[in-house]
């Protein structure tokens, strides 16, 4: 009789414990991190696109909680052009080197199994250096503009779930932002000459509608 009960309870526990593990293997597996590429640089990349400012972030990194969530975004920049006239010495070599980034800290206001939406508040900046380098054989002379700004207001965040672990999402947001700029002159062989020619400072409230869409991994 003892060992009727010990196997029926066995059962019994069996039972209990391959329904819960169905139960759970039919429930969406949450990730916490998700890496995301900006579609518009993917299409500029295949169709080699004009080479316009783009203001939104190249990549983003999130880490997400079950209500919070904070995102990292950036993007580099390069250039490098090299002029050289035929026949003379002269030279004119342009170097741009820039880099932007934006921190969004958002609360999901709503989810279900494809859409989430968040709204929270956003912090980017940005930094650039643009050198026009001269060279006569006799002195270079590098004209060089430097510029960077920062500023922060609300942002809000759509995504749509493809699959758990891929999703597109968008983002919308209205920024105060401070920038200054300023132009420099600096000699090569007569460093004493080296001079700062010009100096902007300007604010403004920039909205930033949808720019792009986001193809984001998760895991």
């Amino acid at each position: 009789m003892i060992m009727q009960i010990r196997i029926g309870i066995t059962l019994v526990l069996f039972v209990l414990f391959a329904h819960t593990s169905r139960g759970q293997s039919d429930e969406p597996k949450f990730y916490h991190w998700s890496f995301g590429i900006s579609s518009g640089d993917i299409i500029h990349n295949l169709f080699n696109t004009v080479d316009t400012n783009r203001s939104y972030a190249a990549f983003v990194l999130e880490y997400t909680g079950k209500k919070y969530a904070l995102q990292v975004g950036f993007r580099p920049g390069y250039n490098l052009t090299d002029t050289r006239h035929e026949g003379f010495t002269d030279s004119e070599i342009t170097e741009a080197v820039s880099f932007s980034h934006h921190i969004n800290f958002t609360r999901t206001i709503f989810e279900d199994r494809r859409w989430v939406f968040k709204a929270g508040l956003k912090y980017q900046g940005g930094w650039s250096q643009e050198d026009i380098t001269k060279d006569s054989g006799f002195d270079k002379i590098i004209t060089r503009r430097l510029q960077w700004n920062a500023g922060g207001g609300p942002v809000v965040d759509f995504r749509f779930m493809i699959h758990p672990r891929i999703s597109l999402g968008t983002e919308a947001s209205l920024v105060y932002i401070y920038s200054e700029s300023e132009l420099q002159q600096h000699f090569t062989n007569f460093p004493d000459f080296d001079t700062t020619m010009d100096t902007v400072s300007s604010d403004k409230v920039e909205v930033s509608e949808p720019m792009t869409i986001y193809l984001r991994f998760h895991f």
